[in-house]
């Protein structure tokens, strides 16, 4: 059995790309070829200060505010709205196992918020990359915020599941733990899924200049990142199981 549903990802396609939504994605994904450009076209450039930059725009932009914003945009609203309207009864009628349900929808979450943040790495780089360093720094965060995506996206899946104020929650977790806390308390860094990001672009891009490792270790983000990838899905699986056993009550 394939572990999702085409019919079901196709919905939730829909479902997560609505107008309003897509115009406000799209911004997410053309915000950092906008600071970029103004970059070029205001400043004295030199190869080193567009690497600098370019840096720059992908710690302190790309992976700090615009990676977990998209995540918890479209992974609250791949249930959020079925579950809020009632429309959630439909899909659990369907002779689909509940976790094909949840890992259909998590699948596209994960994949949208992946190839829109792509799109906001790689075009700053187009227009500010230049030599095998900014080669390397794009590599590196391309596939650094892939991590973040998928772990991103299966926390937010299951607060959109478990909570009805999934956003609030998911905004809350972003600034509270994300911004606020996890860059001053070193314990609460283990539970940052920014710094894994941090972590794992640092490990892959050690070379270039500027670049530095990650507040956690590799360890830490395999094992943490685990807990909450596979944590966050059971759990919003369970929760699915049983809140279809409560309507059938």
């Amino acid at each position: 059995m394939s572990p999702v549903n085409l019919t079901v990802m196709w919905l939730t396609f829909r479902q997560l790309f609505t107008k309003q939504r897509l115009i406000a994605l799209v911004c997410f994904s053309a915000a950092p070829l906008v600071i970029a450009a103004i970059f070029a076209v205001t400043r004295t450039r030199t190869p080193a200060a567009d690497l600098d930059f370019l840096r720059e725009l992908y710690t302190g932009v790309i992976s700090f505010v615009l990676l977990p914003l998209t995540a918890v945009v479209l992974g609250t609203a791949a249930f959020g709205g079925e579950i809020d309207d009632g429309t959630i009864v439909y899909l659990l009628v369907k002779a689909l196992p509940r976790w094909q349900l949840v890992l259909s929808k998590y699948v596209v979450a994960t994949v949208a918020t992946y190839a829109l943040m792509f799109i906001a790495c790689v075009l700053p780089w187009l227009v500010l990359g230049s030599g095998p360093d900014a080669l390397a720094l794009f590599e590196a965060f391309a596939a650094a915020i892939a991590i973040g995506a998928a772990l991103y996206c299966a926390l937010f899946v299951m607060l959109g599941l478990t909570s009805k104020r999934a956003l609030v929650a998911g905004l809350l977790y972003i600034v509270v733990i994300e911004i606020a806390l996890s860059p001053n308390v070193v314990g609460l860094k283990s539970v940052s899924i920014r710094e894994f990001v941090m972590t794992v672009a640092g490990k892959l891009a050690a070379t270039v200049p500027g670049m530095h490792a990650g507040a956690v270790s590799v360890a830490t983000v395999e094992t943490m990142g685990a807990i909450i990838f596979v944590g966050s899905l059971a759990f919003g699986i369970r929760w699915l199981a049983r809140y279809e056993m409560e309507e059938r009550l």
